[in-house]
């Protein structure tokens, strides 16, 4: 079981605040959150911290978007 620090969600959240479109985090049940949105992100950022089986997914919509966010998990898994 892979437990999310504070630090984790600091650095999840600085990700995604740089990118320009909307990014989503998907659920294993559908549920998409759009991690711009304030009132999304505070839901979707429980729900990550509580993902302990790692079913949760990561989209952007624009390639500049995703490549910020693969930057940000290939430091996570270093």
């Amino acid at each position: 079981m892979t437990t999310r620090t504070q630090n984790d969600v600091r650095n999840f959240n600085e990700a995604i605040n740089k990118c320009r479109m909307p990014v989503f985090l998907v659920s294993s049940d559908g549920t998409r959150y759009n991690m711009k949105s304030a009132d999304q992100n505070v839901d979707g950022m429980n729900r990550w911290i509580r993902d302990f089986s790692h079913q949760m997914e990561i989209f952007t919509c624009d390639l500049e978007d995703e490549m910020i966010m693969m930057r940000y998990l290939l430091n996570r898994a270093a």
